[in-house]
C-alpha cells in the first residue's frame, strides 16, 4: 500500500473484527495511526460500538476521533438508500479528518471475503472489466478527495483469519447483527450466494 510510518494514517474503525484487527496490526507495526469512528445511529448497539472503539483506542494509546451522523435524514433528503447514504457520510468524515491532520491516506478494513462479494455484486449488476477487477489495495475516490488515497491493507486476508487473529491477540470485537439481514443486496450475496458457489 506504499505507506510511510512517520506520516499520520487515518484508520476507519467500526468496532468489528476487521477494523479492530487493522488498527491493531498498523499500530503494532509502528504506524502513526488515528482511530476514526462514525456512529451511524442506525442500530440500538451503535452507541456500545462507539464505546468499544473509544476504549480500544485508549488502551493502544491511539488518538480517537468520532462523529454521529443522521443517515435517515440524509437518505430522505438525497433520495438514496440507507447503505449508500451511510457510505457517503462515512467517507466524507474520514477524508475531512485526513485533511485536517494532513494524513497520508485513509485505511479501511476491506478483506478477501469483501472482495469476492464486491466482484459478484458488480457481475450481477452488469459490469465492465474495471468492476470485475474488484477493489485495489490503493485507490483515489475523487468524489471525496482528489489527493488522499484509500488503502486496503487486509485485502488479501480472509475473514476467518482475521477472527483468529483477534482471538490470539485478546481483541474482543463487536458483531453487527444487521449483516444477517437479507434485505441488503450484499448480505444476500454473503449469506446465500457465496455458500452456494462454494459447493461447486
Amino acid at each position: 500500500c506504499a505507506l510511510h510510518k512517520e506520516k499520520p494514517l487515518v484508520v476507519g474503525v467500526s468496532g468489528g473484527p476487521d477494523s479492530l484487527c487493522l488498527l491493531h496490526l498498523l499500530h503494532t507495526c509502528g504506524y502513526s495511526v488515528l482511530a476514526v469512528h462514525v456512529n451511524h445511529q442506525l442500530r440500538p448497539e451503535a452507541d456500545r460500538e462507539e464505546e468499544v472503539v473509544r476504549e480500544y483506542a485508549k488502551n493502544l494509546n491511539v488518538s480517537f476521533i468520532h462523529t454521529r451522523i443522521d443517515v435517515h435524514q440524509f437518505a430522505a433528503d438525497q433520495k438514496l438508500s440507507i447503505e449508500e447514504s451511510a457510505r457517503i457520510l462515512r467517507y466524507r468524515f474520514l477524508m475531512d479528518v485526513a485533511e485536517q491532520h494532513q494524513a497520508q491516506a485513509v485505511a479501511v478494513a476491506h478483506q478477501a471475503d469483501d472482495q469476492i462479494e464486491t466482484v459478484l455484486m458488480h457481475l450481477l449488476r452488469g459490469s465492465g472489466l474495471a468492476g470485475l477487477r474488484g477493489m485495489p489495495y490503493r485507490s483515489t475516490l475523487p468524489v471525496f478527495s482528489k489527493t488522499i488515497p484509500v488503502v486496503r491493507p487486509l485485502l488479501g486476508i480472509w475473514r476467518e483469519e482475521i477472527v483468529e487473529y483477534c482471538e490470539q491477540n485478546g481483541i474482543t470485537p463487536c458483531f453487527d447483527a444487521s449483516n444477517a439481514d437479507s434485505r441488503y443486496f450484499r448480505n444476500r450475496i454473503r449469506n446465500e450466494l457465496v455458500p452456494l458457489l462454494k459447493t461447486y
